[in-house]
C-alpha cells in the first residue's frame, strides 16, 4: 500500500511540472504573435542581432525594410519578421499624437529648403527661416 503513495505523489509532481513549463511557453507564444502582428509602417524595432531602426515598409512575403540610420542619411536593411526580437516603440499608441503635434512644425522648413529661391542662396534661407519663426 506505501508504494501506491510513492507512485501518486512522483505522478502529480510530473504533471505539476509540465504544466508549469507549457502555460508560460503559450503565454510567451502568443505575445510574440501578438507583437508580430502589430508590425507597422513607422515602428521602432530592435532584432535580434540588436539592430535599432524604424519600420519603412511591410511586404506580404513576411520581409520588412528598416531604417537603421538617421532620417537625414538612411541606411534601409531587408529582415525577416522573425528577426523582429522587440519592439521599442509602438506606432499605433504613442507615436501618434506626437507625430500630428510635430509634423506641421516640420513641414514649412522642408518647403523652404526645397524653394528655387532657397536652393541658388542656401545663406539667405537660413536666416529667412529663423526670422519667420520669431
Amino acid at each position: 500500500m506505501g508504494n501506491w503513495w510513492i507512485y501518486i505523489v512522483i505522478g502529480v509532481i510530473l504533471v505539476a511540472m509540465i504544466l508549469l513549463t507549457i502555460i508560460p511557453q503559450k503565454k510567451r507564444q502568443k505575445q510574440q504573435q501578438e507583437m508580430m502582428n502589430s508590425l507597422a509602417v513607422g515602428t521602432k524595432i530592435m532584432t535580434i542581432g540588436r539592430l535599432v531602426g524604424k519600420i519603412t515598409q511591410v511586404n506580404p512575403d513576411n520581409t520588412l525594410y528598416v531604417n537603421v540610420g538617421t532620417d537625414e542619411n538612411p541606411t534601409i536593411i531587408v529582415i525577416d519578421r522573425n528577426a523582429v526580437g522587440l519592439v521599442l516603440e509602438n506606432v499605433a499608441a504613442p507615436a501618434a499624437p506626437v507625430a500630428e503635434s510635430a509634423a506641421p512644425a516640420e513641414e514649412p522648413k522642408a518647403e523652404e529648403v526645397f524653394t528655387e529661391e532657397n536652393v541658388s542662396a542656401p545663406e539667405e534661407s537660413a536666416g529667412d527661416s529663423e526670422e519667420k519663426k520669431d
